[in-house]
């Protein structure tokens, strides 16, 4: 018997202690998964504290900047509109063709100035009809016959050109003809080829060779160095003389890759000659 009673002993100890070892591991389980939480919650509160605010930054800026483009374009529309263009500016426009370039009308001996009403502000270009007579007079003859209103700056690469004169909006467009003329003799400093402000005609050549017929009808303003330094193969009629402020403005709404960011339309050109 007492061999018995020592045995049961045994057993009931060791069941204690199998017990107490069960609670000590549940314990220590339970303190491990608490401890994982916290440590977890303590890297989610580092990351927001070093990320969180700089995300939230970035994506209020994001949407300030949307909106702004959106006001801007709202704008720009809101002007188009009340000068009778389309609301949309991606809408081609209707304008005559012609089978020739017009015949020589303009006289050398005036001086001739275009006013260039756009949906952000006015400029003015002075035209210089003896240094490129054939491109001035296509110049005034198409600004004469309306060609270029509610035409788009399809083309705006900030620090480089604005782009205007296609009624299609894609760069492809024309008055139906070409005509050839000389771009401007080289200057002896490259990078001031076309000063900043100049207006010259945007022609079609792949090579940029203006002696082939490629000029039309679109035109580009020199708004930055790099226009400023394009080789002397774009005819040269004239220069932006006041309101270069609303050609930087319109640059301003460009892209790297010439589409704008928000679309500016002349909304007319009207001819003036002393």
């Amino acid at each position: 018997m007492p061999s018995a009673k020592r045995a049961r002993k045994r057993a009931a100890k060791q069941a204690r202690l199998a017990e107490l070892e069960r609670r000590r591991r549940r314990r220590r389980n339970l303190q491990f998964s608490i401890g994982l939480v916290v440590v977890a919650a303590l890297v989610a509160l580092i990351v927001y504290a070093v990320s969180g605010p700089s995300h939230h930054k970035k994506t209020a800026a994001k949407a300030t900047t949307t909106a702004s483009v959106a006001a801007r374009q709202a704008a720009a529309n809101k002007a188009a509109v009340a000068a009778g263009c389309p609301a949309n500016p991606h809408t081609p426009l209707k304008k005559p063709t012609y089978s020739a370039p017009p015949p020589m009308t303009i006289d050398l001996a005036k001086t001739y100035t275009a006013t260039v009403t756009t949906d952000v502000g006015t400029f003015t270009i002075t035209l210089d009809p003896k240094a490129a007579p054939e491109a001035v007079n296509n110049f005034i003859f198409l600004a004469r016959h309306g060609f270029y209103n509610c035409d788009i700056f399809h083309r705006v690469i900030p620090g480089f050109v604005d782009q205007t004169g296609d009624p299609t909006g894609t760069g492809t467009g024309g008055p139906g003809y070409e005509f050839t003329e000389h771009g401007p003799p080289p200057a002896s400093n490259p990078a001031d080829q076309y000063p900043l402000g100049s207006v010259a005609m945007a022609n079609a050549s792949p090579q940029g060779d203006t002696d082939p017929s490629t000029n039309g009808s679109q035109f580009f303003i020199v708004a930055g160095p790099e226009g400023e330094s394009l080789p002397p193969d774009y005819v040269l009629l004239g220069k932006v003389t006041s309101g270069m402020s609303v050609v930087e403005r319109i640059n301003k709404d460009g892209s790297s890759a010439g589409t704008p960011v928000v679309i500016h339309r002349m909304l007319k050109v009207t001819i003036s000659s002393s």
